[in-house]
């Protein structure tokens, strides 16, 4: 939240490099949440990828464990 520290302060008494220092100030800090937008991101996708990757293993297992079970069921039948 924004305090205001300096009730009595006038906009005219403010110089040029307080401005500007201000300025930099909430320039740096929105920068900074950006970058942490991105990475939240980057984790995000990289997190989603990575269950992706092991959706296909399972899936694939479960097709190994599949294609087994039916081979044993045709060895047993034809024997």
């Amino acid at each position: 939240m924004l305090a205001n520290h300096e009730p009595d302060r006038n906009v005219e008494d403010i110089t040029d490099s307080e401005i500007y220092t201000a300025i930099r100030y909430l320039d740096a800090a929105e920068r900074s949440t950006e970058v942490q937008n991105r990475e939240a991101q980057n984790r995000a996708v990289r997190n989603r990828e990575e269950q992706d990757a092991d959706n296909g293993v399972l899936i694939c297992v479960c097709l190994y464990i599949a294609m087994a079970a039916c081979l044993a069921f045709l060895w047993l039948y034809w024997k």
